[in-house]
């Protein structure tokens, strides 16, 4: 064997078992008490820790459209990755040229450079778009992003086009004759009504106030009048839908409501949804849509993971280089989080006896692989999946610094937080990529994972 890890205890979405784990050629070939374990020159001792699948990151942005730094920033955010145990993320394409030109012309440049796996999923921009998702998915793309704020007649990222609810009606239909035919493919929606923004901002510009929080110019009413919407034209067409980076206590109930009308609907939320509330964080350096809301949002999301309600955790991980220069009317949005997200699910969900470690494996690793065609080779901790694994330690407590270790944004939104529970080794593919906070490894390692676009 290439290696074996001893006395752990291995974590799966259905229970916690005391298994030595044998690794040869990048994947675990053995799951066994540690006597029967075959012999190996290399071998780690967990010390009786806790070892997870590697984190599944369902809502990755890495920086695309490349720039001249792309190398350097690519490699940075891959870093910050392992450094926080995520070994696969699902990074969204955007642009308004031909998606697989996109796929082409990003794994190119992400196969010199990443230091984690990634798989992908694309923005919908056009019916030209919507034409490309049969071959799409036959060509492993099985996901495809909605952004409902991007609204003709509003203000969008500069450079491309707008949607309408029309636009997002087609895709979904199109996704539904897909899933028919026995696809593995879902939309995705960024649910927000624009409008209700536009109008509350004019209101502050007219009155040259400021408003006291990012959540105050987008409410709650902006999430989930969307949602409503969405998930009634998931359920006239059929089309299974996630709606992603959910931040409201309202969303919870819309989404359990609408599985149990027979809707295929999946609820996503991110970590700073759960800690983070107008009361705990700085306005603008939190600035991100959907915003940052109120301590009983945290509370029901939490509640939404716990009981079910809610599928999946992901970051939303869209780094900022120079967000400290901003004010909330001109700072850009975007948080950078994925050297938090493992340890804050650990601190403030399993140590403070919310969710299980089951259940973290479950919304972290399991859910997101499976969604996006990845199972089993990702997700899990099973015979013939990657040897990808975190072992991690649930009574180390680490105050969050002023920047992160790895991302190469200049602010740390989790700055002063104290949380207990942290990685302390992460493999990739079966080799050591961080190890007490130092990353391994070169440039590169990573690996462009098309979905399983059935089965």
């Amino acid at each position: 064997m290439d290696l074996v890890i001893k006395n752990c205890k291995v974590v799966k979405p259905n229970g916690i078992f005391d298994l030595g784990i044998a690794i040869d050629g990048g994947k675990i070939v053995m799951l066994s008490a540690d006597a029967n374990l075959p012999p190996s020159d290399n071998s780690i001792d967990a010390k009786g820790r806790y070892v997870l699948p590697g984190l599944v990151d369902s809502h990755m942005h890495f920086p695309w459209p490349p720039r001249e730094d792309f190398a350097e920033k690519i490699e940075a955010e891959t870093r910050a990755c392992l450094f926080g145990g995520c070994t696969t993320a699902v990074h969204m394409l955007r642009g308004n040229r031909d998606i697989s030109e996109e796929v082409t012309s990003f794994v190119k440049l992400y196969e010199q450079n990443g230091y984690m796996d990634v798989g992908l999923n694309a923005m919908v921009l056009s019916r030209d778009h919507i034409n490309q998702f049969r071959h799409l998915v036959e060509s492993g793309m099985v996901s495809f992003k909605f952004f409902m704020p991007y609204r003709v007649g509003t203000k969008a990222v500069k450079g491309l086009p707008q949607i309408d609810d029309g636009l997002m009606y087609l895709g979904f239909r199109e996704i539904a004759a897909l899933f028919q035919e026995g696809f593995n493919v879902h939309g995705r929606v960024h649910c927000e009504n624009i409008e209700i923004f536009s109008q509350i901002k004019k209101n502050y510009l007219e009155k040259g106030i400021v408003p006291d929080s990012w959540h105050a110019t987008r409410p709650s009413i902006c999430e989930v009048e969307s949602i409503i919407k969405t998930i009634y034209l998931a359920e006239v067409t059929g089309s299974p839908i996630t709606i992603v980076h959910m931040s409201t206590k309202e969303s919870v109930d819309l989404v359990a409501q609408a599985i149990a009308n027979g809707v295929r609907v999946t609820g996503e939320t991110c970590a700073q949804y759960l800690i983070l509330s107008v009361d705990n964080t700085d306005k603008n350096l939190s600035k991100v849509n959907p915003p940052i809301r109120e301590k009983k949002d945290n509370e029901k999301l939490w509640q939404g993971l716990k009981n079910g309600s809610l599928h999946m955790v992901g970051t939303d991980h869209w780094p900022i280089y120079q967000k400290k220069k901003s004010d909330l009317w001109s700072g850009e949005v975007g948080l950078s989080t994925v050297e938090c997200w493992l340890p804050i699910m650990l601190s403030e969900g399993v140590n403070k006896g919310i969710l299980s470690l089951e259940r973290l494996v479950e919304i972290c690793c399991y859910i997101p692989a499976k969604m996006f065609g990845l199972t089993p080779e990702k997700g899990m901790i099973e015979v013939g999946s990657d040897a990808d694994l975190v072992i991690v330690d649930l009574d180390k407590e680490v105050v969050v610094g002023d920047k992160p270790a790895y991302s190469g944004t200049d602010y740390n939104i989790f700055s002063g937080w104290q949380l207990k529970g942290w990685p302390r080794l992460t493999m990739l593919r079966g080799k050591i990529v961080m190890e007490e906070g130092k990353i391994y490894g070169d440039a590169g390692q990573g690996k462009y994972l098309p979905s399983k676009s059935k089965g």
